[in-house]
């Protein structure tokens, strides 16, 4: 993957080397997301991506799992929180949910280089394949991206190893 051509988003705080990291049932205390405007449509939109997931992963999808973590050289841990996880406990499989209205790079850098290295942590990976999956209502394959995807039908079906697309237009949700 050659990230290089494609920064991450200014506000954006990799993983780094994590060394502990935890699911927390409660999670830091932040209140409830609030907003209007494009960010409460992002919201809202989010929220009917995760339920359409739901519906068509039964009993596999786990919404906004709060994750704690220490990174090497860090004093402090700090809190992640991917949008969902649909995980098959048979097939050793987690597959990890970024919920984002038009398919962006920020996508990737969350996914790959904060949530990624958090759950290799919790899930080791001679036990569990972890994978990546990127839910849009709009994808527009002339965005600039750290690399290749694929558009997946059935979000339980990535390819190993590739970065999945999954879209969820306004008629399915």
């Amino acid at each position: 993957m050659n990230d290089s051509f494609c920064p991450p988003p200014t506000w954006f705080r990799p993983a780094g080397r994590v060394k502990t990291a935890r699911i927390d049932a409660i999670g830091p205390g932040f209140g409830p997301r609030r907003a209007t405007g494009r960010r409460g449509e992002g919201l809202r939109y989010e929220k009917r991506a995760l339920q359409r997931l739901e519906e068509t992963n039964a009993g596999k999808l786990v919404w906004g799992p709060w994750l704690y973590f220490n990174s090497v050289g860090l004093p402090y841990g700090r809190w992640c929180q991917p949008d969902g996880l649909l995980i098959d406990v048979d097939a050793g499989l987690i597959v990890v949910v970024e919920v984002k209205h038009h398919h962006t790079a920020e996508a990737w850098w969350q996914l790959e280089r904060l949530y990624r290295p958090v759950l290799r942590v919790l899930f080791p990976e001679q036990l569990w394949r972890i994978e990546l999956l990127e839910v849009v209502r709009w994808f527009d394959p002339a965005v600039l991206f750290p690399c290749p995807v694929v558009l997946v039908e059935r979000p339980m079906l990535i390819p190993s190893g590739k970065f999945g697309v999954h879209i969820i237009g306004r008629r399915d949700c």
